[in-house]
């Protein structure tokens, strides 16, 4: 009777161990489960990766008034026209949605946009970069997550030399025609100078946006000169956004 009292009690003390054990199992689950959720629910949305730097829209569009001077010797061309980038539509490139960009240009503005574009580019965010193809060549113009200081090699997509190109000024406030855009941030392309050239290059873009001004300076000077930094040849680009919006 002593010896099979015990087995009951051994029986019974194991039952209770084991089901003490599938219930802790079944709590540490609950709690990994829990715990998955909160860490999916923290995940760090588009916004805050700065996707919307540049935002893709099928119907978005942003007009900028041009001011493109060229330099030939003694000769100084100034012209002054308007851009309209339109995201147009998208197709689908293996696991990449592609954008087509339509650019329309005209001098005035008091004349209609043309029917027709004048060009068509493409944008797309692979690999958390965007990518813009301009003329058959493509260029890394924003990496992401957008911070300060960070770098990255602006032709890793073409057949160009490594450039590298460095964010700066981010989430900072800037003034384009008058209007300040509370959320922006600076890509600098190049900045140099010398006794024998100038290259100072970056880009302004607005959070929900996109490129709201871009610079591009490129000189050479004249040598017979030399330290008086007189412009031999060379052209200063600069896009000023006027207007935003959806089609």
């Amino acid at each position: 009777m002593e010896v099979g009292l015990s087995q009951v009690l051994i029986k019974t003390t194991m039952k209770r161990f084991i089901n003490q054990l599938v219930f802790l199992g079944f709590i540490l689950v609950l709690l990994v489960g829990l715990y998955s959720c909160k860490v999916k629910k923290e995940e760090p949305s588009g916004s805050y990766v700065g996707y919307d730097y540049y935002p893709l829209t099928i119907g978005s569009y942003i007009i900028y008034d041009v001011y493109d001077t060229s330099y030939a010797g003694s000769t100084r061309i100034d012209t002054l026209y308007q851009l309209k980038e339109l995201i147009f539509s998208s197709f689908q490139e293996g696991e990449d949605t592609k954008y087509v960009l339509y650019q329309y240009f005209k001098k005035t503005t008091d004349v209609a946009w043309p029917d027709q574009p004048d060009s068509v580019w493409t944008l797309v965010n692979s690999s958390n970069q965007l990518i813009r193809t301009e003329n058959n060549i493509s260029f890394i113009k924003l990496s992401f997550p957008v911070k300060e200081g960070l770098t990255w090699n602006g032709n890793a997509r073409n057949v160009y030399d490594a450039h590298t190109y460095t964010m700066k000024k981010v989430d900072q406030v800037y003034n384009v025609l008058g209007f300040n855009y509370s959320q922006t941030l600076m890509v600098e392309i190049n900045k140099s100078e010398s006794i024998i050239n100038k290259d100072f290059r970056y880009e302004i873009y607005a959070r929900g946006i996109g490129p709201i001004k871009k610079d591009y300076t490129v000189y050479a000077y004249d040598q017979a000169s030399l330290g008086t930094y007189t412009i031999d040849y060379g052209y200063r680009k600069v896009f000023l956004m006027t207007e935003h919006g959806q089609n």
